[in-house]
Order: C-alpha cells, then sequence, then structure tokens
C-alpha cells in the first residue's frame, strides 16, 4: 500500500515542475545536527537541572515557555529564569512510570487501536481509547491503565489510528500512493524519507507521471516508522525545499504538515514519546499533534519552519475535527538509523 510524489505538497521534484538542480552538501555521515530554539534549549537546561522536581514543559498559546514544577522551590527557579512555572501534582518520575509500565502492554488483547503517551498540559498519561471499542479485552486494559492512578487519564476519540496510506499524488508503487517527508544524503546519493510501512509494502517506486525514483533502501516498521529509498534516477532534481535544519520543537509549537491528499494544514505539537497500537502492530516514539493527516499522506512532512520535525505515520481517518489525533515519526531517527544528513 503505497502513494506517487510531485504534488505542491511533496518535497521532490522534476525539471518539467521548476526544480532547483540538486547541490548535495555533505555532512559527517550518520550524524544529525540538531536545531535548538532558545526556549527549547532553557527548557533542556530548567528540567535537567530541576530533575524529579520538573514535570516536562511546552509553549502556551502567547508563545511563552511553561515549566511545569511539583515544588515552590523548583518554581522559583522557573521563574527567576524567566519562564512560566506551573505547579502541577505528577513529577516527572511517576508519569514515565506509569508509560513504561503501560508499554510492557503494548501489542497484547485489547491495545489495538489504543494510543497513550505523556500529555505535559493535562500532567498525566493520556490514554486515548476508540469510542466505539467496548470490548471485554479494551475494557480489562483500560482498568488495568486505571489501577495506576492519578496519573493516567482514559480519553474516548473517535476512531482508531491506522497508517495513512491510500489512492492520491505523491510517490507511487504498485497502485498505492505515499509521500515524501524530505530528503536525506549520503555519499553524494540522494534517498528520500518516507514511513516504512510504505515502504515495507512496496520496493520500487515512480513518481505520479510514471518516471523511475528507485528502489527502497531501508525500512523499519512496526516498531518504529521509517523507510528510506535511494534515487536511481539521476534526471530527477531534488531539493528539501526551505527546510534547512532537523529538530523537535517544544510541546506546543505551531507545526504544519505537507502530504499528497490533504497538502498543508496546520496545528500545534500535543507530545512525544507516544506509543501506537496500530492494527499491522505497535509503533514507540511517536509525536503526537492536531494537524490533519489522511490515507495518501503516509510519509509526508512535519515542519515547524525552516526545521524539519517528523515524517507522517498514522491519525484517525475521516474528517478531521475537533480534538483529532496525528502521528509522525521524528525524523531526526530515521536520519540517524540511515547513516544521513538533511539535504
Amino acid at each position: 500500500m503505497a502513494t506517487p510524489l510531485l504534488s505542491a505538497a511533496v518535497l521532490i521534484t522534476i525539471p518539467a515542475f521548476g526544480a532547483v538542480p540538486a547541490t548535495a552538501q555533505t555532512q559527517q555521515t550518520g550524524t544529525v545536527r540538531q536545531a535548538h530554539s532558545p526556549q527549547t534549549t532553557l527548557a533542556d537546561q530548567l528540567t535537567g537541572r530541576l530533575g524529579s522536581q520538573h514535570a516536562g514543559s511546552y509553549v502556551d498559546g502567547a508563545g511563552n515557555l511553561v515549566v511545569n514544577v511539583t515544588t515552590a522551590a523548583a518554581a522559583q527557579q522557573v521563574t527567576a529564569a524567566g519562564a512560566h512555572a506551573r505547579r502541577v501534582d505528577n513529577g516527572i518520575r511517576p508519569l514515565t512510570d506509569s508509560k513504561t509500565e503501560l508499554d510492557r502492554l503494548a501489542g497484547t488483547a485489547g491495545t489495538t487501536g489504543l494510543s497513550w503517551g505523556v500529555d505535559v498540559i493535562s500532567n498525566t498519561v493520556v490514554v486515548s481509547v476508540p469510542q466505539d471499542d467496548n470490548d471485554a479485552a479494551t475494557k480489562a486494559f483500560v482498568k488495568r491503565a486505571r489501577s495506576l492512578g492519578k496519573t493516567v487519564q482514559i480519553k474516548r476519540v473517535a476512531a482508531a489510528p491506522r497508517p495513512m496510506v491510500g489512492p492520491g499524488d505523491a510517490i507511487i508503487s504498485g497502485g498505492s500512493r505515499c509521500s515524501v517527508s524530505a530528503i536525506g544524503v549520503k555519499g553524494g546519493t540522494d534517498f528520500i524519507v518516507t514511513a516504512g510501512h510504505c515502504t515495507k509494502a512496496h520496493a520500487s517506486w515512480t513518481t505520479k507521471d510514471g518516471q523511475t525514483i528507485g528502489d527502497r533502501d531501508t525500512t523499519s516498521f512496526p516498531g518504529n516508522d521509517y523507510g528510506t529509498i535511494r534515487v536511481a534516477n539521476g534526471s530527477l532534481q531534488n531539493s528539501n525545499a526551505q527546510l534547512t535544519q532537523v529538530g523537535r520543537p517544544a510541546v506546543g509549537s505551531q507545526v504544519q504538515k505537507k502530504g499528497s491528499t490533504t497538502g498543508t494544514t496546520s496545528g500545534t505539537i500535543r507530545g512525544y514519546d507516544r506509543t501506537v497500537n496500530y492494527s499491522e502492530g505497535t509503533v514507540t516514539g511517536l509525536i503526537e499533534t492536531n494537524a490533519c493527516t489522511q490515507p495518501g499522506d503516509s510519509g509526508g512532512s512535519l515542519q515547524s519552519g525552516t526545521t524539519a520535525v517528523g515524517i507522517v505515520s498514522g491519525g484517525t481517518t475521516g474528517a478531521c475535527k475537533t480534538n483529532y489525533q496525528s502521528y509522525f515519526q521524528p525524523l531526526d531517527e530515521a536520519l540517524q538509523a540511515g547513516g544521513l544528513t538533511l539535504k
């Protein structure tokens, strides 16, 4: 199951679409340089200094850095450093302990279609359960999750997440369609980075008008959700457009998703390190946002300004309504695994 490549939402182009010539600039193989905003740097410094007294950080609607803390002393340190302190009940350790406990059950009966992760804004581990999923196994899992106490919140959502594959316009293989996240480079060779569930399903890829791109180079799915395609067609002019760096913006940051089905959509980062139990298998370490994704967007790009952030993995199918959930594989991990740098 896959998808084609040359729409305005996709990062690979051919000469007929006015693409710029390929000018690969290689860096040390396997080293992905993270972009850090001043807020991210300050958040890292504060949470490292506070230890168990913090419970994560995020950017609020006004653009302020907010650091969750559990003590008055920690709040004073945060305020003195120029950030906003927010007193919460659950520290980072009990939250991560609860998520670790749930992760041990990933892929077991009752977890298919569910997802969970530490949500710093609600100061809980949010377990998302499809509203129509009420079978005995799911009820048993939910009961077990509730037994972890106040660190866990059960949230009913519209539908189960699924990998985003379907008909459309981006990269094509076997009559299926996916999208492109970014162009990586290694040893002077270009690689398309996309979703692992796309490259696992199909090996050889073309543009939407039938031009050869190349063959699958790597695939990791489930567990992760990234894959790469070695570009074998020298006539393709590949560009990352405005993307110049790779990073993980703070929770609450504004992001844009580019995919071949829904084009460019906007939202905010809801959290990192999400565990998602697709019917095809469990994937861990995903980014959650509320930006719209639909089948065919799989493998597409999550961006924040000039920073490349992630790869479309999945989300709730159907209309993108309130409380929509979409999931992305972090791009830095995919580049690191393939020994690639951002072109």
